[in-house]
């Protein structure tokens, strides 16, 4: 019989934790902290914008036609085929489902770009660079918007990730991820091409100076080039005709001025506070000398990787790459491998500090940056818009309205307080023709829901929590508590104060007529059906719901 000391204590842990923990534990807070950003408030928010592009390809396309049709509305191709096969499969779409890809891939990049660096630079800068993957707002917001641009940053960095370790090792496995991952990556976006076929150009430099027993030899590279662009013509070739159109289309003359360098410089950096801007990439260009000077072989590659990504946007000179909004997320394949910069120049070596000051100025300058960047804003917090490009582009300030074009109402139910979510009407899916409806949640703080001036094509298939149907049944089986109509929203957009660098400088006259016209319409029919609104002021006509929930639809009496 065993002594009782031979006994492990009732509180030790199973032999196989220990390890576990040992092994990943130093990820769990920074990845708990990261999915509570990208998770935070997400129910509420509102799906709009270009949002809507990969909903309305599902709903008006078959399954093969959604994977094989570029258009110029750019739908994320894989994204739309999801959303077509869940239809498919008798499923209705929601916020949750819409969402998923690029939320899955948010979260799963909190854990797998720190492992990968753990594995290539050790725990102390895989350390600091899961703190900086987990407040980056770029990666935040990007997780919680539906578009391809969170996938095509995991999908981006990890081919890469892969092709270097093939570099380094020979090893097929890591060739065929490379070749997979670097494929789907640009199925995702087509933008993400000169970024996915970099390591090459990185290759050519290795092929002539590196010595052969370092690296691969040219027929290896040759056949893993092979293999990457049969993986590319495996879903170009079926798309070529509509591929062939939209390069047409979507290529501009380059126009790059120095604001849009400086507004995507403090998108990466993630703030527009000036000192902290100035901080990161002293971080990123110190750890990049660092890195140097510890393994040239990696600065370079990675070095490749963002001037070619670079290179290509503006050889490819893709619509609208003036704005710091889209060359920033244009270079989101690339970000990652800032970020690794920016942890290897946070974990040193600095000259006559030692490890533990290091650690905490370390801390200190990520804590900044997360305070001093947007995710804190009471529209991330609690606001239904945080996916609206005024606060993606976080390098100049959102719109705002004076105090007195505030509607009254707002702040009655400012005032009331309690739980009473809004649904607007009518609302357009560009951002940039209903801002004043963030605007005003600012006033109320309740949630908002809203309703389609133009309602989506075969739309029964669609259950959005946050976008019921315009007609009165959905609007009375919908959560809100009070329906707004505005009879002239044009008009009170126009008292708003733009954002500073607005995405679309130009409204399109006819879009001004339908919504005004459908808010006019929507406010006669309800006047017929339910009676005189509760209240009628500053062009809006406003419902409460609950009171037309008990009461019933009522025809008013004819007057006279």
């Amino acid at each position: 019989m065993s002594s009782p000391a031979a006994s492990p204590p009732p509180s030790a842990a199973p032999p196989a934790a220990a390890p576990l923990r040992a092994r990943f534990g130093w990820l769990l807070p920074p990845v708990l902290a990261g999915a509570l950003l990208r998770l935070w408030h997400l129910s509420a928010q509102i799906v709009g914008g270009d949002e809507l592009n990969g909903v309305r390809a599902a709903l008006r396309l078959p399954l093969g036609r959604v994977l094989t049709t570029y258009q110029l509305a750019d739908p994320c191709l894989p994204m739309a085929g999801f959303y077509r096969l869940l239809l498919d499969c008798g499923l209705y779409l929601n916020e949750a489902w819409v969402r998923l890809p690029p939320l899955l891939c948010g979260l799963a990049a909190l854990a797998a770009i720190p492992w990968l660096a753990e594995r290539r630079l050790g725990r102390p800068v895989a350390r600091r660079l899961a703190w900086l993957v987990a407040v980056a707002p770029l990666l935040v917001f990007y997780s919680r918007i539906a578009r391809p641009y969170m996938p095509i940053a995991l999908l981006g960095f990890a081919a890469t990730a892969a092709f270097e370790a093939w570099w380094r090792t020979r090893r097929r496995a890591a060739a065929a991820a490379y070749v997979v991952l670097g494929a789907l990556c640009v199925y995702c976006h087509l933008g993400s091409a000169p970024f996915v076929v970099a390591p090459f150009v990185f290759a050519l430099g290795g092929l002539l100076l590196e010595k052969r027993e370092d690296r691969p030899g040219l027929g290896a590279v040759v056949a893993v080039g092979l293999a990457e662009v049969a993986a590319f013509l495996a879903f170009l070739l079926p798309a070529r005709d509509s591929l062939r159109e939209l390069i047409g289309d979507k290529h501009n003359p380059l126009e790059i001025v120095p604001a849009t360098v400086s507004g995507a410089l403090e998108l990466q950096a993630g703030t527009r506070l000036l000192p902290l801007v100035l901080i990161f990439w002293a971080a990123a260009l110190y750890g990049l000398v660092t890195l140097l000077r510890r393994d040239r072989r990696l600065c370079l590659f990675t070095l490749t990787l963002v001037l070619v990504q670079i290179a290509g946007l503006l050889a490819l000179s893709p619509e609208m790459l003036v704005h710091p909004l889209v060359f920033g997320r244009y270079l989101l394949p690339a970000f990652p491998w800032l970020l690794v910069w920016a942890a290897v120049g946070l974990t040193g070596p600095w000259p006559r500090l030692g490890r533990r000051v290091q650690g905490t100025l370390a801390a200190a300058v990520v804590a900044a940056l997360f305070l001093g960047g947007p995710l804190l804003g009471r529209e991330v917090r609690a606001g239904s818009f945080a996916g609206h490009n005024d606060f993606v582009a976080y390098f100049c300030p959102p719109a705002s309205l004076p105090a007195a074009a505030v509607p009254g109402f707002y702040r009655e139910v400012a005032a009331a307080g309690g739980r009473a979510p809004v649904l607007e009407f009518p609302w357009f899916s560009w951002w940039a023709y209903s801002r004043v409806f963030y605007l005003y949640q600012d006033v109320h703080e309740q949630d908002v829901l809203v309703a389609l001036a133009r309602p989506l094509p075969h739309e029964g298939r669609l259950r959005l929590r946050n976008m019921p149907r315009a007609d009165p049944p959905a609007f009375l089986a919908s959560r809100a508590r009070w329906l707004v109509v505005h009879t002239d929203l044009p008009a009170e957009e126009a008292r708003a104060i733009p954002h500073c660098w607005p995405i679309v400088s130009d409204f399109n006259p006819r879009h001004l007529r339908e919504i005004e016209r459908a808010g006019r319409e929507m406010g006669e029919g309800l006047t017929a059906l339910w009676g005189a609104p509760d209240r009628r002021q500053d062009g809006l006509l406003v419902w409460d719901l609950d009171r037309v929930r008990r009461a019933g639809p009522r025809r008013p009496t004819a007057p006279g």
